[in-house]
C-alpha cells in the first residue's frame, strides 16, 4: 500500500529527542505551562521571524483567539473562502461575527483579490457593523495572494488574520524580500494537527504576530484571561498548548525545512510527470513557495482517478467535497448552491494524491502509472491490484 501521509516513520526520526523532552516533563510534572512551551515558541517565532508567537490548543483555537484579540466581535463581518475546512468560518461565528464569502482564483483555489474588492465595492454587507477584518486561507500550503489583499485591506481598513493551518514553512516574496506565511497580516494561525507539516501527538496550534497588543490578550484568552493564577482581566478559555505536544514540536521545528524540501521535490515530480495527462496540476509560480501539505490535481475524471487509485491500494482524498456555503452547519447564512461556482467546480474536481517526506521516488512513479493508466487506458498496461474498502485520507482537518 501507498500510504497518504506515513506519520510512522516521520515520528522513527525524532523519537530519541522526544524521549530526552519527556523525562524532564515527567521529573518536573510540568504538564501545564512547562518550560517546553516557552521554548517552542520562541524557536518557531524565530523560524518565521515574527515578534512573538503564543501557543495555544489547536488551530481553531488560534483563529478565535486572534479574531478576538484583533477586536472582532457582534454585529462585524469576517471575509474568508469557501473552499477551506469549517473551522475557518466556525471560528469566525465562534468569536461572534458573521462570515461572508468571496470566490476563490480558478487557477489558485485561494482568495481572489478581484472578487474581495468587487464585494468590498458593492457595499452590500451581511451585517450591521460590515467587514472589519479579512481571514485569507493558504490552502494546500500554497500562500493567497498576499500582496495584493493586503493593499485592499489598507484601502478599506481591514485587519488580516491569516489562515496559515497548512502553510507550515510556505513563503510569499513580498516588498523586496522573502516573508513566511503566517507572519504577514495582524495575525497568522497555525494547526499542528498531527498531519500537518509541522504536526504534534495531538491536538495544539499557535498564533503569530508582530502586534504586541494582539499577543498579549491571546496569551490571557488561552488561559481563562489571568492576569495572575487567581486574577482574571477577560472570560477567557483553556486553550492552553499542552508541554508536551510543545516538546514534539520542538523536535520536528528542527527537521521541518528538510521535510518540506523533499515534498517540493515530489511535487516537481508529480508535475512533470503528469504535464501531458488531461488534468491540472498544482501552479508553480516564481514569487511564491509552497509547503505543500497536499498535492491537488484537478480533473473532470476525479471519481474514475480516484476509485483506480484505491483499487490499487493507493491511499487519497478528497479536501474539500463540500464548499462552507453549502454546508448544512452554515445554512444560516443564507447562501445558494451556484453563488460560488468556482468553489463548487474546485470541489467537484480535486483530488489529493499521497505526498509526505518519507515518499519513495518509486512510489510517486506508480502513483503516475496508475493515472496514466485511468486516463489513457490503450496506451498503458493496467496495474492490478488488489481492492480495498479504506484508503481515503483524513489528515488534513483542521
Amino acid at each position: 500500500m501507498i500510504k497518504f501521509l506515513d506519520l510512522a516513520r516521520q515520528n522513527s526520526e525524532i523519537t530519541s529527542d522526544v524521549e530526552r523532552k519527556f523525562a524532564q516533563i515527567h521529573h518536573n510534572t510540568s504538564y501545564i505551562d512547562g518550560p517546553q512551551v516557552a521554548e517552542f515558541e520562541a524557536e518557531f517565532a524565530a523560524y518565521l521571524s515574527a515578534r512573538r508567537v503564543i501557543g495555544v490548543g489547536s488551530g481553531t483555537d488560534a483563529l478565535r483567539l486572534a479574531l478576538i484579540a484583533a477586536g472582532i466581535g457582534a454585529g462585524d463581518e469576517v471575509i474568508t473562502v469557501p473552499s477551506t475546512f469549517i473551522a475557518t468560518a466556525a471560528a469566525i461565528i465562534q468569536a461572534g461575527a458573521t462570515p461572508s464569502f468571496v470566490d476563490i482564483d480558478p487557477m489558485m483555489g485561494t482568495m481572489d483579490p478581484r472578487a474581495l474588492a468587487s464585494y468590498l465595492e458593492a457595499g452590500r454587507f451581511r451585517s450591521k457593523n460590515g467587514p472589519r477584518a479579512i481571514v485569507p486561507v493558504h490552502l494546500y500550503g500554497l500562500p493567497a495572494a498576499m500582496n495584493e489583499i493586503g493593499e485592499i485591506a489598507k484601502q478599506f481598513r481591514l485587519a488580516v488574520i491569516e489562515d496559515a493551518c497548512q502553510a507550515h514553512g510556505a513563503r510569499i516574496f513580498s516588498a523586496g524580500r522573502w516573508k513566511m506565511a503566517g507572519a504577514i497580516g495582524e495575525a497568522g494561525c497555525f494547526s499542528f494537527y498531527p498531519g500537518k507539516n509541522l504536526g504534534a501527538w495531538g491536538e495544539a496550534g499557535a498564533v503569530a504576530t508582530n502586534d504586541e497588543g494582539i499577543a498579549e490578550r491571546v496569551l490571557r484568552l488561552r488561559n481563562h484571561g489571568r492576569m495572575s493564577h487567581f486574577a482574571h482581566q477577560d472570560c477567557g478559555y483553556n486553550a492552553r498548548l499542552d508541554t508536551i505536544q510543545a516538546a514534539v514540536l520542538s523536535a520536528k521545528l528542527k527537521r521541518l525545512d528538510a521535510w518540506n524540501a523533499r515534498r517540493r521535490e515530489i511535487a516537481d515530480t508529480y508535475r512533470h510527470l503528469l504535464i501531458d495527462c488531461d488534468l491540472q496540476t498544482p501552479n508553480h509560480l516564481d514569487d511564491v513557495e509552497s509547503s505543500y501539505h497536499l498535492f491537488v490535481i484537478r480533473s473532470q475524471r476525479r471519481d474514475a482517478i480516484r476509485q483506480a487509485l484505491l483499487e490499487n491500494q493507493i491511499e487519497c482524498g478528497i479536501h474539500y467535497p463540500v464548499p462552507l456555503h453549502l454546508q448544512p452547519a452554515l445554512r444560516s447564512l443564507g447562501y445558494n448552491a451556484g453563488d460560488f461556482p468556482v468553489s463548487e467546480n474546485w470541489s467537484d474536481s480535486i483530488l489529493s494524491l499521497p505526498i509526505h517526506p518519507h515518499m519513495q521516488d518509486a512510489d510517486v512513479t506508480q502513483v503516475v502509472k496508475t493515472i496514466r493508466s485511468c486516463l489513457e487506458p490503450k496506451a498503458s498496461t493496467p496495474i492490478v491490484g488488489n481492492p480495498v474498502s479504506t484508503g481515503e485520507a483524513s489528515f488534513a482537518r483542521g
